[in-house]
């Protein structure tokens, strides 16, 4: 299971014959412990051994009783259990499920313990001939494991989940209910016996269907057993069934039957594979860097080539008023020359947003016919008066009550050269505390205009040069541990001090035994700080050369359109081309500006390199930690099984009842340190039916009136 692959392990036999007590075992005994218990303590100890890979795992326990479906892990004092569960199928790693079910996420083979045990007790149970505590109901307990690399650049989940099953054992009401005068025992066991032996003959079918060769179906929807273990019996699952049978010669005919059952499930082959899921949020997360840096590797080639104005970011509703401006002069010019110089297209989505533009102004002239039909006073207009009223922007909607108030539209063009936002409130006050800076991209004295900047526009995304939190290092933490470690002592942690808490033990370890490593960390972790403060200031430095870059070329090339237009007029387009001293001048200055623009682009990949060798030290350093802690641990809570104790200073401050849960968790690690974990969820659940026992009993009484 924790390698991927999809487990199964079950129990078949008559009732009374022991799978309860092979699947769950003794609750009051370690030593007697069943297949459930000692399975979880092996998943969570293979967990513990792989500190590099990030383990979810999610547990559910579900009984089918009569046919109806009942969550284990519900509330136990809600006496309207819901039994309106579905059986649905997840082709994304899941396989067969109930959907619906309590799902609780654990972290240790304790909160498992706790959920097996508590299910326990909520299950389905009376006496008959054969069993003073026989299960009425087939119950199921699923492990559901989740895992991807702690170092989070994978977005490969791989699953496996555990069935547990322990079915309820099939029975003769001759042998179970029946008096010695042929009275039956309960109606209600009878009914359950029905059920039972009905389910069971679904599911020795659903075998026997596997076992033979050429058979095209397989009868898994006839129950709601045999449904919800599909792809345990013959799908991607590693399957093993324990046959229990009665020693004794009066069961001989159910000792051949679960025997014949065994020997068909032998002959059963299943294909196992392990099942890899992606993250749909860690998909986009590398999709949205893929296409940051796609963006940057074309900013650099547009700078490189000169061409400027380039945009690979959504157009801001400015720029797109911007593209509206050229479509209408488009519209309005008269010449040929005129409709060139009007539409210069940049990119393809430049062109896109043109044709775009072009829609739009087509639709508002069809809601204002007056547009094209008529002008002021009722006469028509010719294509010059419409094409003056696209340039104007007169005419693309109706006149409402603002503008005939002499007001304005928001988003219509004013006279200044900007955009109205519609009329302020008279008594309205603007927020900023300081002076109000220009709006970017302004047009400027000696500078063409230009289309304001977006976050990643003309050079690099600032959160992309940011390889990692900020957080990762504080100045004021490091002080205050290097306080603790020097009045901490250099000998090794107190395991016992801080109860076996593995979390608390960590904190101590890295004061004392991993010191040193805990300490390359922080120097690493200080060293990462400082190179991602020069990189962000590299990554200004290559925005601000290619702002340069962009406003130079720009204004080069309207000079130059400005010089052609000039020479078109005067007749010359067959003299020489002359630079002029301040154009040359700018080619001077924009060559220095591509310069620095490479150096800098330069300088930022060399630290980022820098940067990622850092980070794949401390991720080397943090797994050397865990790896040695690990070591550590273990070896420490044997020796305090073997004789490690509370002082009797320590024992002294405890008043009896701590003193007692002391002795019996020192007992317990003397015998078997292993066992701990399943000693105190052995004491939760003498809690839980200790509280919640008259819930219980209604709980059982409600589910079997039914």
């Amino acid at each position: 299971v924790v390698d991927g692959i999809n487990g199964c392990i079950f129990s078949y036999g008559q009732t009374g014959s022991g799978k309860t007590f092979t699947m769950i075992g003794d609750t009051q005994n370690f030593e007697h412990r069943g297949v459930a218990p000692r399975a979880l303590a092996h998943v969570f100890g293979e967990i513990a051994q792989r500190p590099e890979m990030d383990m979810r795992v999610t547990c559910t326990y579900m009984e089918i009783y009569n046919e109806r479906i009942y969550d284990l892990l519900g509330d136990l004092g809600n006496s309207d259990a819901r039994t309106d569960f579905t059986i649905a199928e997840d082709r994304n790693g899941k396989g067969t499920f109930v959907r619906g079910l309590t799902e609780v996420e654990v972290g240790s083979e304790e909160e498992a313990l706790n959920l097996l045990f508590a299910g326990e007790l909520g299950r389905t149970t009376a006496q008959h001939l054969l069993n003073r505590n026989s299960n009425r109901s087939h119950s199921i307990f699923t492990v559901y494991v989740a895992q991807r690399p702690k170092s989070g650049v994978s977005e490969r989940v791989l699953t496996s989940k555990l069935n547990l099953v322990d079915l309820a054992g099939s029975e003769r009401l001759k042998k179970t209910l029946e008096m010695s005068d042929g009275r039956v025992l309960d109606d209600t066991l009878k009914k359950e016996s029905m059920c039972i032996n009905q389910s069971l003959t679904y599911l020795e079918q659903c075998v026997v269907a596997l076992s033979r060769k050429g058979t095209s179906h397989v009868p898994y929807r006839q129950s709601k057993l045999t449904n919800v273990l599909k792809d345990s019996l013959g799908g991607n699952c590693r399957t093993t069934m324990i046959a229990c049978i009665w020693g004794e010669s009066a069961h001989i005919e159910e000792t051949v039957s679960t025997l014949r059952l065994a020997s068909r499930m032998m002959r059963v082959k299943n294909k196992t594979h392990a099942v890899e899921i992606l993250d749909p949020m860690q998909m986009i997360k590398k999709q949205e860097r893929i296409i940051k840096e796609l963006k940057q590797e074309l900013l650099m080639h547009d700078a490189l080539s000169e061409r400027s104005g380039i945009v690979y970011d959504p157009f801001t509703p400015e720029q797109q008023e911007d593209i509206r401006t050229q479509v209408r002069k488009y519209i309005a010019a008269t010449s040929v020359e005129d409709a060139e110089d009007a539409l210069q297209i940049k990119s393809v989505r430049h062109m896109y947003e043109m044709c775009e533009q072009f829609k739009q102004i087509i639709k508002d002239i069809a809601t204002d016919p007056t547009a094209m039909a008529s002008g002021d006073g009722g006469e028509g207009r010719n294509a010059g008066d419409v094409a003056k009223a696209l340039l104007d922007g007169d005419g693309l909607s109706p006149a409402g009550d603002e503008e005939k108030e002499g007001g304005t539209f928001v988003g219509r063009e004013d006279k200044t050269g900007g955009f109205s936002i519609g009329r302020a409130a008279d008594d309205s006050r603007p927020f900023s505390k300081g002076p109000i800076s220009p709006v970017p991209g302004s047009p400027t004295k000696g500078t063409a205009p230009d289309m304001p900047l977006s976050p990643t526009m003309g050079g690099f995304d600032m959160a992309e040069v940011k390889t990692g939190p900020e957080s990762d290092y504080d100045a004021k933490a490091e002080a205050d541990y290097k306080a603790d470690v020097a009045a901490a002592p250099d000998a090794e942690p107190d395991l016992e001090a801080v109860n076996g808490d593995k979390e608390r033990a960590f904190s101590m370890y890295k004061l004392t035994l991993g010191k040193e490593i805990n300490e390359q960390i922080l120097s690493a972790k200080h060293s990462l700080k400082n190179l991602r403060g020069r990189a962000k200031a590299a990554a200004s430095s290559v925005n601000a050369s290619k702002i340069d870059i962009d406003d130079l070329a720009e204004t080069l090339r309207q000079r130059q359109e400005d010089r052609a237009k000039f020479q078109k007029n005067e007749a010359k387009q067959g003299d020489d081309q002359i630079v002029e001293e301040e154009d040359f001048n700018m080619m001077k200055r924009l060559s220095a500006a591509k310069r620095n623009y490479r150096s800098a682009f330069k300088d930022l990949q060399s630290l980022r390199q820098e940067i990622a060798a850092y980070e794949r030290e401390v991720e080397s350093l943090k797994y050397e930690l865990l790896t040695n802690f690990d070591t550590w641990f273990s070896s420490a809570l044997a020796n305090l099984a073997a004789g490690g104790s509370k002082s009797n200073t320590d024992l002294a401050e405890l008043d009896d009842g701590e003193k007692f849960q002391v002795m019996e968790e020192r007992r317990v690690l003397e015998d078997n340190p292993d066992a701990l974990a399943f000693f105190h969820a052995q004491k939760t659940k003498k809690a839980t039916l200790t509280q919640n026992s008259v819930a219980l009993r209604q709980l059982h009484r409600n589910k079997r009136n039914l």
